[in-house]
């Protein structure tokens, strides 16, 4: 499973929780995907869930990119329910977290939370966190920042709350050898510098950052 020097950098740390806000084309889909595979492939009982916004988000995102990193060891897979069954018996869920009360009486021993910035704060606390506890489960909560919300809560709690099963961290699209560093000069050149600083360089300060927009002030 290749993998970018980021996404190797999540994977190794032993932390159970972590949190990854990225920009746009970083990876983020790749990172899940492996998680998820190796997950399903570590022979402990337990499911594994990743969950999008929708559930249409999470067939769109995820259904390709689990062929592109697992075709060989994928058996089966039903598109109803959105499962991949692997050669080892185990499956893999998406899920969106739009449709909570298919999150409910699970046992999870793996979790990604994909654009968690878009989902309702209780879908992980008052759902999916206690789904974790039988097994001690694992969780990563990836996305792209949407201002100071619940997601920015959880990155500040790993990054700075001093419980050593939490970690974050920060990537940029420049993070991401493999994206032509021009397109995202050019986007920088052209985009509003909130839309740039939120979608490429994943901040959580850009939205609202700029008070006056340029048709205010008649230039």
């Amino acid at each position: 499973l290749s993998m970018l020097p980021w996404q190797l950098e999540v994977m190794q740390q032993e932390e159970r929780f972590k949190v990854v806000a990225a920009g746009r084309r970083t990876g983020k889909s790749h990172l899940a995907a492996v998680s998820l595979v190796l997950s399903a492939l570590d022979g402990k009982k337990g499911k594994v869930f990743y969950v999008a916004p929708t559930q249409g988000m999470a067939k769109d995102i995820m259904w390709d990119k689990l062929y592109e990193i697992a075709g060989d060891i994928i058996e089966g897979h039903n598109k109803n329910d959105l499962t991949f069954t692997l050669t080892n018996g185990a499956m893999i869920h998406l899920k969106g977290a739009d449709r909570p009360d298919t999150l409910r009486g699970v046992s999870l021993k793996h979790l990604v939370l994909d654009e968690f910035a878009f989902m309702k704060a209780d879908v992980f606390d008052a759902i999916l966190r206690p789904a974790l506890s039988d097994m001690k489960g694992t969780c990563i909560f990836i996305g792209t920042p949407e201002g100071r919300n619940h997601f920015y809560d959880k990155y500040v709690e790993a990054e700075i709350g001093g419980d050593s099963q939490w970690a974050a961290w920060h990537y940029t699209s420049y993070d991401n050898p493999l994206l032509d560093k021009a397109e995202v000069d050019h986007a920088k050149k052209t985009l509003p510098r909130w839309a740039f600083q939120q979608e490429y360089m994943a901040s959580f300060d850009a939205m609202g950052s700029e008070p006056f927009a340029v048709d205010d002030l008649g230039w």
